[in-house]
């Protein structure tokens, strides 16, 4: 059995980047120029817009998306195939410097659901 690098490059596996903000889509899109990638959000509209090539925080240009191996999607079912998880979600502090971690435990939460055993 190979190991999953070697199945993400080969496109026998998929990487899934969940959050899809200003740092996950970057690097979503910078991965899904070589292997297959599941972008995953929550928020639907901002699913619908990079479907069509839009980048929500107006941050990347429509070129950024051409040529890219990615299905973005908010729908968990679409993450049951995946292999490799990276989780690119905010995590805000308040006023004394604390971090809310809901984000980051909902999108925990969210892959712990289609996680398999050897992912």
């Amino acid at each position: 059995m190979s190991n999953v690098y070697d199945r993400l490059l080969k496109k026998e596996a998929k990487l899934a980047v969940i959050g899809l903000g200003y740092v996950g889509l970057p690097i979503a899109l910078a991965f899904a120029r070589r292997i297959k990638v599941v972008g995953f959000d929550i928020n639907q509209k901002r699913v619908d817009m990079m479907r069509r090539g839009e980048d929500p925080s107006n941050e990347l240009e429509a070129s950024e998306f051409e040529g890219c191996d990615i299905h973005f999607s908010a729908d968990l079912n679409d993450l049951k195939d995946v292999e490799f998880f990276i989780v690119a979600v905010p995590t805000p502090i308040d006023n004394q410097n604390i971090p809310d971690l809901t984000p980051l435990l909902g999108a925990t939460r969210t892959v712990g659901q289609v996680l398999k055993k050897g992912d």
